[in-house]
């Protein structure tokens, strides 16, 4: 199930009495377990009905304990225990957790978190497969238009594509980032209720856009200095490795297929229609294809290449990697 799954069947009240939320992408755990307590929980019942536990200072006894201890008031209780991943269960306790979450108590709600997963391990094998395990990942970027495009609308307002478009490679491929950016945007916005690209422009900085081509600057300079500082930047700040390398394969694959289109002498406003691509992306790699040669961005795709491999190996460090792919690219 996906992020977007649950919310649409919580708005039309078919509700599990399990969850598992999984991934990286906490932004999609909160507004889960908001909807979740705006749902069942008010001023009244708090006290009886919600109760939450740290994985890291209780444990399964006290989870489900709390789960199968219903409330005299009535209701729905909702039981929320948050990042499973800094303390697994093991053995006995594991296997108490899996029987109860295949099949729960039906009164209650037993929300349960995780940052990450390892799908070695039975107890996150068995919990991802369950009716109300909810992968929380963010969308790839193409689909990231439609859903903001769809948060507005949720919110009352209308977005065009231009606007949603313009917002997403402003901010880049996070969600929690994403729809705070489109709430200022519709504060602003007002009582108009249609959000254009001109209204994102206002209000959303192109810090992004501006990052990522500050390291593809170092890159083409080759200055591995600078564009290791900006790598750490980025890590200290929260971005994960496979996302980092990802926005460096976007910036190269952006600029070979600019070049392509400008070999053939077409402008820069048609080359952003045939791409789809926002204008100010163009411009920006058009200040960059004459410093990459074919044969240059060939082998930072093969590097680019061998760098995903690595991620996706559990026995390589991510930040190791990621300095490794860097100096690769720098003294290409």
């Amino acid at each position: 199930m996906t992020p977007e799954d649950l919310d649409r069947k919580i708005s039309q009240g078919k509700t599990e009495p399990f969850y598992f939320l999984y991934g990286p992408e906490t932004f999609y755990h909160v507004e889960a377990i908001q909807s979740l307590s705006k749902k069942w929980i008010n001023e009244d019942n708090r006290d009886f009905n919600l109760e939450a536990f740290e994985a890291k200072t209780s444990n399964v006894n006290d989870w489900l304990g709390s789960v199968k201890t219903l409330s005299f008031l009535g209701g729905t209780k909702l039981v929320i225990v948050r990042n499973l991943h800094d303390a697994v269960p093991k053995d006995e306790a594991a296997e108490a957790l899996i029987d109860y979450c295949s099949n729960p108590v039906m009164e209650a709600c037993l929300v349960i978190t995780a940052d990450k997963v390892d799908r070695k391990r039975k107890i996150f094998k068995a919990l991802t497969k369950l009716k109300g395990a909810v992968a929380c990942e963010a969308p790839k970027e193409h689909a990231l238009i439609s859903w903001v495009q769809d948060r507005a609308k949720n919110l009352g307002y209308a977005m065009n594509m231009n606007a949603a478009r313009a917002l997403v490679y402003r901010v880049g491929n996070r969600p929690g980032v994403l729809a705070q950016e489109l709430n200022k945007t519709l504060m602003y916005v007002g009582k108009n209720k249609q959000v254009s690209e001109n209204d994102v422009q206002e209000v959303v900085g192109e810090t992004r856009l501006e990052n990522v081509f500050s390291l593809t600057d170092a890159l083409k300079n080759k200055n591995p200095q600078k564009a290791l500082q900006l790598l750490h930047n980025q890590l200290d700040h929260g971005e994960e490795p496979i996302k980092i390398m990802g926005t460096i394969a976007w910036q190269f694959r952006v600029i070979w297929e600019v070049k392509h289109y400008q070999k053939k002498n077409i402008p820069p406003g048609q080359i952003a229609k045939a791409m789809g691509a926002n204008p100010f992306v163009v411009e920006k790699a058009l200040q960059h294809t004459k410093n990459f040669s074919n044969r240059q961005l060939q082998s930072a795709y093969k590097q680019l290449t061998k760098a995903d491999r690595s991620l996706k190996s559990t026995s390589q460090d991510p930040v190791a990697v990621m300095q490794t792919l860097v100096l690769a690219l720098a003294c290409n």
